[in-house]
């Protein structure tokens, strides 16, 4: 999944008469997760946002079908007008221009992508990308360049295939679809695919994927539903053993993930109760898991109070001491003592975390000698399958894939590169282990020599006192060692509960997941129960039919046609038995935009493989009541997990506004109104009057 954070048009232009009267323009839009509406006037620049969105994702071909700047308006690459209140020009010529694009995706990655429309000296098929969010200062020597409309530019064995990082960024692998004149099959496109995301303000409302690019693929509608839903050839949702092995994985991960954060706790001498190794047992909630210290017969937040009340009450005892005002002697070991107490107490608590620091070390250097191991294992695994001509596994005896005329298909030298890169992490990780640990050695001696030396000092301040009568009344030297112990102790185990809260968090999401997938399953039980998938998707279609007030037709009409023609898994009105008709042609030219909607937004809403956006140019085409706009405006405010750009004129051709013109009423801006009328939704409203393309400071 993929949605667009930020766009950046940028221009450079002259005035037409006055080479010399240089200035910049563009514009800059916020998107957010949910609907987005990008408001202005007819002529106000909205579809040039929109081709440009879509020309940095180097999917230009779903506007007219051609690659490169041709379906580019003139404003971004050669003329536009602006009324300049310094100078009074009209008129301006580009000199150059670039669109940038800022992306997120499901894991929270973001990357910033550049591509050119008018420049001398750069291509504008190339893409200067960013593993960053945008800035107001990206140099092109610190992006890297990626390369559209070029062999290999959706080869993921290649580094610069834009499409390439498109698809691995989106997390929406490539497949093999079946191709026109060859038995080999081509790769689905991601620019076949994006026609699911864009709806082109003129030709894009005339039909379903009306833009759509085929690339020789066989039925390329078809092809991206069944993406995008899931669908396999037989046309059946997941099956129950992917959900068993994603559910497995989970299992697996829970495991490790909790024995080493009992083994971590166990090593700082704390006891959890109510936690469990085994992920389907675990009933306890997380939040409500209980820790203790071994030996304290206490909750770990209570043994920290205990300490921090101890160390108040010695404070405090400490504080209380009275010394002798005229005895320089006695003032002079005084201050020495307390500057060594001092120095005392933070070497012991760096100490405890040094420790720490080395036991961590230690343990990942265990992990990589374990995983050299692995590694050395399955290089001896492969020698012996490919020497022998091993037909299946040793292990499971499952029959083993051929992978070009070979079986089995590790590559020894990936391993051996693998390797050599734990490797690395060993011999950089070892020395820092043993020098750390050789530290640990040098200052827990030393440790020994300042608690001496403090003894020491605290003798001689007593001998002092008395000799100078003073109501000294010191901590013992056991009072003194206690308090520092207990500071350290708060330290430490104020480290690790907020090491318990980050694992707690990892905990929940892996059993969110867990209980998520074990629903699926438990639907997925009884096989003849489960609901043909393509009715999932008439349902939800025409949920939407209903919301967006469709009217040509009865609901119980609407079918999707299942059988191998043009039509398949596309909508059709079944009059008679025998008698039936596709959707278009048999609606009003306001209901089939309802239509769109409905279908667009249904493939948005409930298809697990979709990029995760939508963009609609002008989705109010013909005469509707306002009622149905906002209807659209409600549905997509809902989908808030994804995201839904309408590019709307300000007062679009709607019935409500034809009465009002013949009845000669006052303008007003429609959607505002609706939006205000929503005002319940998160809806995130951005007007561009008077024009998209602006000057900028």
């Amino acid at each position: 999944m993929v949605h667009i954070d930020k766009i950046n048009i940028s221009i450079s232009a002259h005035a037409y008469n006055n080479s010399n009267n240089i200035k910049h323009f563009g514009r800059i839009l916020d998107f957010k997760n949910g609907l987005n509406l990008v408001v202005g006037d007819n002529t106000s620049g909205k579809t040039t946002i929109a081709r440009c969105l879509f020309y940095c994702l180097g999917m230009e071909e779903l506007i007219d079908g051609k690659a490169g700047t041709g379906a580019m308006d003139k404003s971004v690459k050669d003329v536009f007008r602006y009324n300049d209140p310094d100078s009074g020009d009209h008129e301006w010529y580009v000199l150059s221009s670039y669109v940038m694009l800022q992306l997120s995706n499901s894991k929270k990655e973001v990357i910033t992508i550049r591509r050119n429309i008018k420049c001398n000296e750069l291509r504008d098929n190339i893409l200067y990308v960013w593993k960053t969010s945008m800035t107001n200062d990206m140099k092109l020597e610190t992006s890297r360049e990626y390369y559209i409309h070029r062999e290999n530019d959706h080869n993921v064995e290649f580094c610069n295939g834009f499409y390439a990082l498109l698809s691995n960024f989106s997390e929406l692998p490539l497949e093999i679809v079946t191709a026109r004149n060859t038995d080999k099959g081509t790769l689905l496109y991601m620019q076949t695919l994006f026609a699911l995301t864009y709806i082109e303000q003129t030709r894009g409302w005339s039909d379903f994927f009306a833009n759509i690019r085929s690339f020789n693929i066989v039925n390329p509608k078809q092809r991206i539903i069944e993406y995008v839903m899931g669908y396999e050839s037989n046309n059946t949702l997941i099956t129950s053993d992917k959900l068993k092995e994603r559910r497995k994985s989970l299992e697996e991960e829970w495991n490790t993930l909790t024995n080493d954060f009992i083994s971590y706790l166990t090593y700082n001498e704390i006891f959890v109760v109510g936690l469990i190794p085994t992920l389907s047992k675990q009933k306890v909630a997380l939040e409500e898991l209980r820790y203790g210290i071994r030996n304290a017969d206490c909750s770990m937040d209570d043994y920290i109070k205990q300490l921090q009340y101890s160390v108040s009450a010695l404070e405090s005892k400490q504080n209380a001491i009275k010394t002798a005002k005229d005895n320089n002697e006695y003032l002079e070991v005084l201050k020495k003592y307390q500057i060594h107490k001092e120095e005392y107490e933070k070497f012991c608590i760096n100490l405890v975390m040094e420790i720490e620091k080395l036991n961590n070390i230690k343990k990942q250097v265990t992990e990589i000698e374990h995983e050299v191991k692995r590694y050395s294992s399955l290089i001896q695994v492969n020698n012996i399958v490919n020497d022998l001509d091993v037909k299946e596994c040793p292990t499971c005896h499952q029959i083993l894939p051929i992978n070009n005329g070979h079986r089995f298909t590790i590559l020894p030298e990936q391993i051996e590169e693998s390797k050599n890169v734990l490797k690395m992490q060993k011999k950089f990780l070892s020395p820092m282990a043993d020098k750390i640990e050789r530290s640990v050695k040098n200052k827990e001696l030393n440790k020994l020599y300042l608690e001496k030396q403090l003894s020491v000092e605290l003798e001689q301040l007593k001998m002092l006192a008395e000799l100078n009568d003073v109501n000294l009344n010191p901590l013992s030297i056991a009072e003194q060692f206690e308090l520092v112990n207990n500071r350290a102790k708060i330290a430490a185990l104020s480290s690790v509960k907020s090491h318990i809260e980050t694992v707690i968090k990892k905990l929940n999401i892996i059993k969110d997941n867990y209980i998520s997938i074990c629903d699926e399953i438990k639907a997925l039980k009884n096989q003849d129960a489960i609901e043909n998938p393509i009715n999932i998707q008439l349902n939800r279609f025409k949920e939407y039919l209903y919301k967006f007030n469709y009217t040509s037709n009865r609901l119980s009409q609407i079918f999707f046609k299942e059988d191998d023609t043009i039509y398949k898994y596309f909508p059709i009105v079944q009059h008679s038995e025998n008698i039936e008709e596709d959707i278009r042609s048999d609606s009003s030219a306001s209901d089939f935009i309802r239509c769109l909607w409905a279908y667009y937004i249904t493939l948005l809403a409930i298809g697990p493989n979709h990029p995760g956006f939508l963009v609609m140019d002008e989705p109010c085409q013909h005469s509707m009541k306002e009622q149905s706009l906002k209807n659209l405006f409600e549905e997509c405010a809902k989908l808030s997990d994804k995201q839904i750009i309408l590019f709307c004129s300000s007062q679009p051709h709607t019935e409500e506004l034809d009465l009002n013109k013949r009845k000669q009423d006052n303008p007003k801006n429609i959607i505002e109104s609706l939006v205000m009328s929503l005002h319940d939704l998160e809806i995130h409203y951005q007007d561009i009057d008077p024009k998209a393309i602006i000057a900028c400071v």
